[in-house]
C-alpha cells in the first residue's frame, strides 16, 4: 500500500479595498399614511439625486422601502437606501452629501469596504498556499523518513475576505473614513505521495 500525507496549507494577500457600500435612509413622521409616504419619497428622492450628481450609476443604487406603519401621532414613514461607491476617495464627500440632502430626516447604518474583483487576487494567495502545503508535507515526510513525492489531490476551501485595520496615510477628505485592508484567504488541502526511501 503507497503511503501518502495530507495537509492543510494557507495563505493570504493584504489589499486595499476599490469600493464601499453606504447604508442610508430618512425615517419621518406625518399626520396620516399619506403625508408620511409623501415627507419619505421627497426626502429620499433628495438624497437619490444627490448621489447621481455625485457620479453614483443607477445600478449601484437600491432602494428597501417606503415602509410605513402607524404611531401614537399619526403614521411612520422610511425608506432605505444602499449605495455602492467606486471611487474611495469620494466616500466622504459623498457621505456629507448624502448628510445635507437628507436633512434632519436622516438615518445612516454606517459604510463597508470591499475589493470589487477579489479574482484577481486569488492566484497569489493560491501559489502562497500551495507552498505552504508542501513546506509542511515536506516536514512530516522527513520525520516519517520519507521523501516527498507527487501530488494527488488538491481541493480549495472557501476562504474568505477579513478587515484589516490598515490606515492609507491619511484621512479621506471631509467626513473621516479610513478602508484599512482586506485579507484574500486561501486554504488548500493537499494529498502527497510519500517515497520510501532506502537505508
Amino acid at each position: 500500500m503507497k503511503r501518502t500525507v495530507t495537509v492543510i496549507g494557507s495563505a493570504s494577500v493584504s489589499v486595499e479595498p476599490d469600493c464601499a457600500r453606504l447604508q442610508c435612509g430618512v425615517q419621518v413622521a406625518g399626520s396620516n399614511a399619506q403625508d408620511a409616504l409623501r415627507r419619505s419619497n421627497s426626502a429620499v428622492q433628495s438624497i437619490l439625486t444627490t448621489l447621481r450628481g455625485h457620479g453614483v450609476s443607477a445600478t449601484d443604487l437600491r432602494t428597501n422601502g417606503p415602509n410605513l406603519y402607524p404611531t401614537d401621532a399619526g403614521y411612520s414613514g422610511s425608506n432605505d437606501v444602499t449605495v455602492m461607491i467606486r471611487n474611495i476617495d469620494a466616500v466622504g464627500d459623498v457621505i456629507d452629501a448624502v448628510a445635507a440632502a437628507g436633512g434632519p430626516n436622516l438615518t445612516m447604518h454606517g459604510v463597508s469596504f470591499s475589493v470589487s474583483d477579489r479574482g484577481q487576487h486569488l492566484p497569489a494567495a493560491r501559489a502562497a498556499a500551495m507552498e505552504a502545503a508542501r513546506a509542511i508535507a515536506a516536514q512530516l515526510a522527513a520525520a516519517a523518513g520519507a521523501a516527498l513525492g507527487e501530488v494527488v489531490t488538491i481541493s480549495e476551501g472557501s476562504g474568505g475576505t477579513a478587515p484589516v485595520p490598515v490606515g492609507r496615510g491619511q484621512m479621506l477628505k471631509s467626513t473621516p473614513v479610513e478602508p484599512g485592508a482586506q485579507e484574500i484567504v486561501v486554504d488548500v488541502t493537499v494529498t502527497f505521495r510519500l517515497i520510501d526511501v532506502k537505508g
